[in-house]
């Protein structure tokens, strides 16, 4: 059977999901149980060579949410960064505007190869 039904006090096997269980008389739920698909281990050194990619290693992990932050957060210093070059403040300050995205992308490969880990360590 795909799905098996549990009764929602007890947990017996329930044959007949609309029935009441046969063990405890508990009200049938009609709730199904589908026992959990194993994760897939993630190698942390491929998270870190797709984090080169800003996001893509968190992508890799599943974790979207941090993904797109790295993605948006490396990328929007960028052009931040790169509309202050053309002006007066951007030739004044040069190499420190260069620090933020530059110190974000390397601490993004650092954060997916270390989340990996973690996530290998929780099997």
């Amino acid at each position: 059977m795909a799905s098996e039904v549990l009764c929602g006090r007890c947990g017996a096997l329930l044959t007949n999901p609309n029935a009441p269980c046969p063990r405890c008389g508990s009200p049938a739920s009609g709730a199904y149980y589908r026992p959990a698909a194993p994760r897939q281990r993630k190698n942390p050194w491929a998270a870190a060579a797709l984090a080169v990619i800003p996001g893509c290693g968190h992508f890799y992990l599943g974790h979207n949410v941090k993904g797109v932050g790295f993605l948006v957060g490396v990328l929007g210093f960028q052009l931040f960064d790169f509309g202050l070059d053309a002006s007066v403040i951007g030739l004044s300050l040069g190499v420190p505007l260069e620090l933020g995205p530059g110190a974000l992308y390397v601490f993004s490969i650092v954060d997916a190869y270390r989340t990996a880990k973690s996530m290998e360590r929780g099997f």
